[in-house]
């Protein structure tokens, strides 16, 4: 077979397709380039996830007449201009490939004008093929459309996902620029419903428009500065640990391993959002063409900036990370034969005491209680019933972010299928009914803990929610009576040795470690 040469339109599908994976993709670039031509205000319209259209609308410095049809070139940028630039970015943007690439796989639209313009221009191009140039009246700014995203590439929209799934990654996108740009006014509406609408703010102030004020209340915000760098942003205190994290360099929203790895060894699960400033030259966006990964020219200076942050502002905060296989296998060998126990007693109202087979047991029973109650509502689930509701006399008023909103809306069959039914009266929402058995108020824990762990509704998550509140608690009094239920029904279960979450459920002693030290042979 001879070697020939790639036609231009294949060329360009190929670029497309390391820069546009998905609408988010397209969504990112776009916002992008607004931020670039310094708006302060951007207005972003979805419809159908993306695939039909995704626009972008900002109050920005605009594309003169002259270089709005190299706009859709590839390689053509305003950003850099020599080798040495790609060492000191200071833009978002750099390679001049995103518009390039997503007019080759699209029909797109760009129409905008300069401040020193009577009129604007706009220029439209289809799959990679200009079909008009033109003169029309807009306002300063640029408003780019891109509909049909994928329409001469069936192969890649078989390849999208639901748009639920879709949806989400463009709200995560439009979230993360929001975040590292408060002073900058954000919209987001999808499908004809706003979804955001996000007026300048401080970080603080932007995160809770985001996220709610419930939010907010459980983190921490931690500042570092030396002569390297500074690190700044926000740590969970312990009640957060399911939503992704945020990490951005210099505000570029970035994945990073290094970082990633560092927090989670210092915090575990728990959410954090952190901001880092570092010289231009210190870091290497040009890894891969989307630019979400970054390099470090010298990965211990960043390492030192976060462990200083969180030792200055987090010393009273210490985790204590154990894996669950580890707390199964070093509790293992406390299961007895039988499973026959003798209740001696409550201590505190908070541990069993129970005799067995020449050992003496301390049973948290609440942990124990846990381990039944999510073993019986898991089962529930994988079975597909649903958990029972109880109607409330007075409905329960929520508070929920507008990010809170979508995703009510995204997992209503899943919110009903545990038990909640909430109903949205002139956009308010309350809580009508929760699941049975469970006080109002670990009801709504219940409520926003699993509002925030989507797209996360495993049948395993779930019922670990549930039956965390709905078990007694410590300082809880028992009867005898009800004290031997819960004995008999823990030693049923498939794991008796720890909770969901992995936290051992007793500790023994045997007859002989105790006879010893009374000195009893």
């Amino acid at each position: 077979m001879k070697i020939k040469p790639l036609s231009e339109e294949v060329i360009n599908k190929i670029a497309a397709g390391e820069v546009v994976e998905r609408p988010a993709s397209v969504l990112k670039e776009l916002i992008e380039n607004s931020l670039d031509a310094s708006a302060t205000s951007l207005e972003v319209y979805i419809e159908k996830a993306g695939k039909r259209l995704i626009c972008v609308v900002d109050n920005g410095e605009g594309i003169e007449k002259e270089d709005i049809l190299n706009a859709v070139k590839r390689h053509y940028t305003s950003k850099i201009r020599t080798e040495e630039d790609l060492y000191s970015i200071l833009s978002y943007g750099f390679r001049g490939e995103a518009l390039s690439s997503i007019s080759a796989v699209s029909k797109l639209t760009i129409t905008s004008r300069t401040k020193n313009d009577i009129y604007g221009n706009q220029v439209v191009v289809e799959g990679g093929n200009l079909i008009s140039l033109s003169q029309v009246g807009c306002p300063v700014g640029t408003k780019v459309e891109v509909k049909d995203l994928f329409y001469n590439v069936p192969a890649r929209q078989k390849f999208l996902k639901s748009e639920n799934t879709e949806n989400l990654h463009n709200v995560w996108v439009f979230i993360n620029y929001a975040l590292s740009n408060p002073e900058k006014h954000f919209k987001l509406v999808i499908d004809s419903k706003e979804t955001f609408n996000l007026y300048p703010s401080s970080l603080k102030e932007r995160v809770s428009q985001i996220y709610g004020k419930k939010y907010l209340e459980d983190l921490k915000f931690i500042e570092y500065e030396n002569y390297l760098g500074k690190v700044y942003g926000f740590v969970s205190l312990g009640n957060v640990k399911t939503r992704k994290s945020h990490i951005f360099i210099n505000k570029r929203p970035v994945k990073n391993a290094l970082i990633s790895s560092v927090m989670k060894k210092k915090i575990g699960d728990n959410f954090f959002i952190l901001f880092f400033e570092l010289p231009p030259y210190f870091i290497d966006v040009n890894v891969h063409p989307s630019k979400q990964e970054v390099k470090f020219r010298k990965e211990n200076v960043v390492v030192d900036l976060i462990e200083s942050a969180l030792k200055e502002n987090l010393n009273q905060f210490k985790t204590f990370v154990v894996s669950y296989q580890e707390l199964r296998q070093n509790t293992a060998q406390y299961q007895t034969k039988n499973g026959k126990f003798e209740i001696l007693g409550q201590i505190e109202d908070t541990f069993i005491v129970a005799y067995s087979e020449s050992h003496v047991y301390f049973i948290d029973q609440h942990v124990a209680n846990e381990r039944v109650m999510y073993e019986i509502l898991l089962n529930q689930l994988k079975e597909n019933k649903k958990i029972p509701s109880q109607r409330l006399l007075s409905p329960f008023k929520l508070h929920l972010s507008p990010s809170q909103v979508y995703t009510l809306n995204e997992m209503k069959e899943t919110i009903e299928r545990i038990g909640f039914v909430v109903e949205n009266k002139e956009d308010q929402y309350f809580l009508t009914a929760i699941p049975y058995n469970l006080e109002t108020s670990k009801a709504v824990e219940v409520f926003y803990e699993v509002l925030e762990s989507y797209p996360d509704t495993s049948n395993e998550k779930l019922a670990s929610s549930l039956s965390c509140r709905m078990s007694i608690t410590a300082g809880d009094r028992l009867t005898l009576e009800k004290a031997k239920q819960l004995i008999q029904e823990w030693i049923k279960t498939e794991n008796p040795n720890v909770c969901p979450h992995g936290r051992p459920i007793y500790y023994k002693v045997s007859l002989d470690e105790i006879k010893k030290a009374v000195g009893r042979k």
